[in-house]
């Protein structure tokens, strides 16, 4: 599963990045020649009203904005909730420059790696998948890295961009706060990446979560999930269409995509598909965990003690004990609504699989998908009643504790405690808001 998110990433960050088209060609020297052998000049500090013609981009979700080269054309992507992209393309007047932003959470690094630990592991890691999915390569260096407010540690990397035999200039900028990072690659021609090096800057930015709204409020409700896969199918298929990747780049996606519903949904149609959705808002694992409880005559008057006991007298192998007792738990915490997370959270995955497989339309997908938040809702009073419920739900599904810390079940019950401390994350997203169709 993650090895797929991690090449469906690649792919739309790399149609973020094109900067391939107006590279100086070089000349009698192989393409495989190191960053030495074209030193980067260092600019010069221009007097403010020398500077190039700048302009601020904002992020989607209003976290952060970057100011750079003015009438950049920008195009904005989701990966994992609490996470936002941007595309900044130079277009016919700066034919070959582009640049990607991105921000994440540090609990929901874009491809779910495992070995991200630092700003330099991070760095690494987010200009590789860059690099691999836009066709140029480049050979960093350290350079100078200007200082953020509110960052803890920035760090800049320049070097020489290479395509074919063409070649340009590249340059990297990286900063960490105690729960996200962020990345602003620039590729092109020298002279379009000295200018843009003159005026580039980041800045972070408060009160996203106030201008949050319903797809907002979706993507969170699938943001655990998205995580550990490494993105939002839904989104990042979405967004390579609008890309304008190719028809081979999405059929590799939508028969995975397909691949996946039947083997491990039985959904093999359009049919299936919204039988499936419809089953796990009205039913799903909730329903058999509700009918599990009441072969043991479970009532209000059943206290948990007792319920323990009459497991252990079942002489039940480990995973059924843990099973039950979770189902109980959610239960006594929920009432019908037990373990209703864990279902209506996965309607937003099998939809976002079926749209990539064609068998719905993005706004079919969107529609379904606002049916299952508002009966979310209607169950739970607040994020953090729903992740209780959808911990309690994996937990059932999976035969683990949550306070085992080496089962998949206790590795997600920390990812979303991290995911619920990110200050701009995607429970920051107002639970109580007016959910309305908005695509």
């Amino acid at each position: 599963m993650k090895k797929r998110h991690i090449l469906l990433l690649t792919a739309i960050i790399g149609l973020a990045l094109t900067a391939c088209g107006n590279f100086k060609e070089t000349t009698g020297a192989a393409s495989g020649n190191t960053a030495t052998e074209t030193p980067i000049e260092k600019e010069s500090v221009l007097e403010p009203e020398n500077l190039p013609a700048s302009q601020e981009y904002v992020s989607s979700d209003g976290t952060y904005k970057v100011i750079l080269l003015e009438a950049l054309t920008q195009t904005d992507m989701q990966l994992p909730a609490g996470g936002a992209m941007m595309g900044l393309d130079g277009g016919s007047d700066r034919t070959g420059f582009s640049g990607v932003s991105l921000r994440s959470g540090k609990s929901s690094v874009p491809g779910n790696p495992d070995d991200v630990e630092s700003l330099e592991d991070f760095a690494e890691y987010i200009t590789d998948m860059t690099l691999n999915g836009s066709g140029v390569t480049v050979s960093w260096e350290d350079t100078d890295a200007p200082s953020l407010e509110g960052a803890e540690r920035c760090l800049a990397w320049e070097g020489v961009a290479r395509s074919g035999m063409s070649s340009g200039q590249a340059y990297g900028y990286f900063a960490e706060t105690a729960d996200s990072y962020y990345m602003v690659v620039l590729v092109g021609n020298d002279d379009d990446i000295e200018e843009a090096r003159q005026i580039l800057a980041l800045e972070l930015l408060e009160g996203s979560s106030a201008a949050a709204g319903t797809k907002d409020f979706i993507s969170s409700m699938t943001a655990v999930l998205d995580s550990v896969n490494g993105a939002s199918v839904m989104e990042t298929f979405k967004a390579m269409e609008d890309s304008g990747a190719t028809e081979d780049q999405l059929e590799a996606i939508a028969s995975q995509a397909r691949s996946s519903l039947s083997g491990s949904w039985g959904v093999e149609n359009a049919d299936d598909l919204m039988e499936m959705a419809d089953w796990l808002m009205a039913e799903g694992h909730n329903q058999d965990a509700l009918d599990f409880l009441a072969e043991f005559d479970v009532n209000e008057d059943m206290q948990r003690d007792a319920f323990d006991a009459v497991l252990k007298e079942q002489n039940l192998d480990e995973g059924t004990y843990i099973s039950l007792l979770a189902a109980y738990d959610a239960w006594e915490a929920y009432g019908d609504g037990a373990i209703a997370a864990w279902d209506l959270s996965r309607v937003g995955t099998i939809l976002g699989f079926g749209y990539a497989s064609g068998y719905c339309t993005y706004e079919e997908a969107m529609d379904k998908m606002l049916e299952a938040a508002t009966k979310a809702q209607e169950l739970y009073g607040s994020w953090e009643d729903f992740n209780k419920s959808y911990l309690y739900g994996y937990s059932y599904w999976a035969e683990e504790s949550l306070d085992d810390a080496d089962s998949s079940a206790g590795e997600r019950a920390k990812l979303v405690s991290d995911m619920e401390a990110q200050a701009n994350g995607p429970y920051s997203v107002d639970w109580n808001m007016e959910l309305t169709k908005e695509w």
